[in-house]
């Protein structure tokens, strides 16, 4: 039978609290863990991985589901119905509506060697074939069962990881309503991305998906059922064993009698040795060649320790720029509250300066259009759809206007993207998060980590299409 797990999907709704609560570790979780149905090691809680959508960093399930129900109303003028409604059809048969799940949960089987990058290929599958988007990704490692208590050579580990999704459609306030075909191809999509074979069908096993606690449950009294039979079938060869060894004897006993056969025995018994030296022989090779694969595995251990090392400074480096960025930030707030002290005939001037330069210069108002749709594509619910980065078409123009007005006025361009976002605001009236957002994408431009999209796309003859 083999042990090699199988690609697999398991969506359900998301139960807010619970789900924070295993995704962080949290310790007053784990310690209420009962290790008879569920059981976590610290000590492997390092291999563990994370990724949160961008624009999502801080934001928790609640917020985002309080987000979810506003927008849902603006949109269709009606409150989200968030619990199950009984009603009568019009046979006068009792049925149950089920409540929105804006939310939802996927349980992920994955391989020793997934990585973010893996699941984030099957996401952005799921993304472009129904708009669903993925907000949240855990890679768990840690948890598992052993099959002998406090024998650590018997521990199997339950590799997943677990994908929050945002299931709502933000453009008419409505969830997405996938059938049975959907479900069913999104367990190929998981398949392909992470190299995986895929299950087979429900609608080829007729068995219904076991939670997880079940299903390790399930697999232990499997295991538990085997090995009693093993027990007993050993038994019986013992037994089996012990009635030769007697008729052995008794044969012997009949070969001392008789010298002929005695010598045919003998002759028998320096052949079953020779077997058995060769036996050996292959035994010792075969211990050997176990030898090797134990170094392979110290190895590759060795490996993904380095490879973990390296993610955790590329985290430390990111947050290092994130730092820098709201650092900027405010500084443009301290810059635009000293704009705003200056004497009123200065704030007119420059107020109508800024609204004629816009007014006419159509590649200035690209890029403050290009701001807009970004920062509004985030989850602040004005936007259409997710973006996490400029089009080809949007950065090249934005690049464009800060060399323009670099060369006239030898402002840097880190300036002239700050004075952008600035009138981006002023037209738009963004949030705290969209302007963050577009700050933070602005500043990339300028710092010139767009120019190989933008020098791709100038070799290709066009921008990005949409």
């Amino acid at each position: 039978m083999s042990n090699v797990s199988k690609a697999s999907d398991h969506v359900k709704p998301c139960k807010i609290a619970q789900s924070e609560l295993h995704n962080s570790r949290d310790m007053d979780y784990l310690n209420s863990l009962n290790p008879a149905k569920l059981y976590i090691r610290t000590d492997l809680m390092h291999l563990n991985e994370t990724y949160v959508a961008p624009g999502m960093e801080g934001v928790t399930l609640r917020q985002l589901y309080d987000d979810i129900k506003a927008m849902v109303k603006e949109k269709t003028g009606r409150a989200m119905q968030e619990k199950d409604v009984e009603f009568t059809d019009k046979r006068g048969k009792k049925r149950v509506r089920q409540g929105c799940s804006p939310i939802r949960e996927s349980v992920v089987n994955i391989k020793p060697d997934t990585t973010i990058d893996d699941l984030l290929r099957y996401t952005q599958k799921v993304y472009e074939r129904w708009g669903i988007n993925a907000v949240q990704i855990h890679i768990h490692k840690d948890e598992g069962h052993y099959e002998k208590p406090g024998d650590a050579a018997s521990w199997t580990p339950n590799l997943h990881a677990h994908i929050i999704w945002d299931w709502m459609d933000h453009s008419t306030g409505k969830s997405f309503k996938l059938n049975k075909d959907d479900m069913s191809e999104m367990q190929d999509m998981v398949a392909e991305a992470l190299a995986m074979e895929r299950g087979k069908k429900k609608s080829e096993t007729g068995a219904e998906h076991l939670e997880r606690n079940d299903y390790i449950l399930q697999k232990q009294k499997e295991k538990e059922q085997r090995l009693r039979e093993e027990t007993e079938k050993a038994l019986e060869q013992k037994k089996a064993a012990e009635t030769q060894t007697a008729a052995a004897e008794a044969e012997k006993a009949k070969a001392e009698q008789q010298t002929a056969v005695a010598r045919e025995e003998t002759a028998k018994a320096e052949k079953e040795t020779k077997a058995a030296v060769e036996n050996l022989a292959k035994i010792q090779e075969t211990a050997k060649d176990q030898q090797g694969k134990l170094l392979l595995l110290s190895e590759q251990i060795n490996d993904m320790q380095q490879r973990s090392e390296t993610l955790d400074s590329d985290i430390e480096a990111k947050e290092e720029r994130v730092g820098k960025l709201d650092n900027q930030l405010e500084e443009l707030e301290n810059e635009l509250n000293n704009l705003s002290s200056k004497e009123p005939w200065q704030q007119n001037i420059f107020h109508s300066l800024t609204y004629l330069l816009y007014k006419t210069n159509p590649t200035m108002q690209s890029c403050i259009k290009a701001i807009q749709d970004f920062a509004f594509s985030g989850t602040g619910c004005r936007g259409t759809k997710h973006r996490d980065i400029f089009h080809d078409d949007e950065s090249s123009t934005i690049k464009s206007f800060m060399e323009y007005y670099n060369k006239a006025t030898k402002v840097p361009f880190v300036h002239v993207g700050k004075y952008l976002v600035w009138l981006a605001d002023q037209i738009s009236h963004f949030n705290k998060l969209e302007k963050r957002r577009a700050s933070r994408e602005v500043n990339d431009v300028a710092e010139g980590r767009y120019d190989w999209r933008i020098q791709r796309s100038q070799n290709r003859g066009g921008g990005r299409k949409r």
